[in-house]
């Protein structure tokens, strides 16, 4: 575990461990099922307050004044509660430019934005397996005579794999999307906050999750121009090294 006393310092530490985790699990291609990450974040930020309110209420609310700050981050907070990603993530989006200083809406968008791009990367993977799993056969195919030609036109078999092949465009065009979406939420948290250690340390979590090897080095850099203790910073610097290495490595 790195910087536990940076982790310890709030709440957000540990939702961004629970991105973390997860995204590792989806790295190392394990864990396709079982991990509900809507309901970890919801029991991370606690179900709390107008979160557990009625969203047909909440949506007439803003309908009838679709300028008040309070009543969408009312929506926002219920969409979240109920796991309805997309629609949160929008409705956070929206408050967001009635409320762009909130960074602690900013946070929770971040975290969804976060978590959807885990989901997206997980749907590529599958959809790349499965894909894979299509053509496999073909290597052991006769690719003579009438039998081959026969077997060379085998529908069912195509079919498959280009399904799974525009699900595999889809989840990583979306998978993109949401990451990008991602890392721009905590940049722009950073610049709220350019002397809060914290926001720093959830980008560069953000960045290792998202293989966005750059993002995470320069974010943990400028954690090393904060007062941290040697430890800390001896741990930040080793990531560094690693992330490095293992970018050098990727090519």
């Amino acid at each position: 575990m790195f910087f536990p006393r940076l982790r310890n310092q709030a709440k957000w530490a540990f939702v961004v461990l629970i991105l973390v985790f997860a995204g590792g699990f989806v790295f190392l291609g394990v864990g396709s099922g079982g991990l509900d990450l809507g309901q970890l974040l919801r029991d991370a930020f606690g179900n709390k307050g107008s979160s557990t309110g009625s969203l047909s209420k909440a949506e007439k609310a803003v309908r009838e004044r679709p300028f008040n700050a309070p009543a969408r981050r009312t929506l926002a907070e219920i969409l979240e509660n109920k796991g309805r990603t997309d629609e949160a993530i929008a409705a956070w989006l929206a408050y967001g430019k009635l409320r762009p200083k909130d960074v602690t809406a900013l946070r929770r968008l971040g975290d969804l934005e976060l978590a959807q791009a885990n989901l997206y990367l997980q749907q590529a993977q599958l959809a790349s397996l499965a894909e894979s799993e299509a053509g496999v056969g073909a290597a052991f195919r006769p690719t003579t005579g009438k039998l081959g030609q026969a077997l060379a036109q085998d529908p069912i078999a195509t079919a498959a794999a280009n399904k799974a092949n525009a699900e595999l465009q889809t989840a990583s065009t979306k998978y993109q999307t949401a990451s990008t979406q991602a890392i721009s939420t905590y940049k722009q948290i950073v610049k709220l906050q350019p002397k809060n250690q914290e926001p720093l340390f959830l980008l560069a979590q953000a960045g290792e999750t998202l293989h966005q090897a750059k993002v995470a080095i320069n974010a943990y850099k400028r954690l090393l121009a904060f007062d941290l203790d040697p430890t800390t910073k001896a741990q930040i610097r080793d990531r560094i090294k690693t992330l490095r290495q293992s970018s050098q490595a990727g090519g």
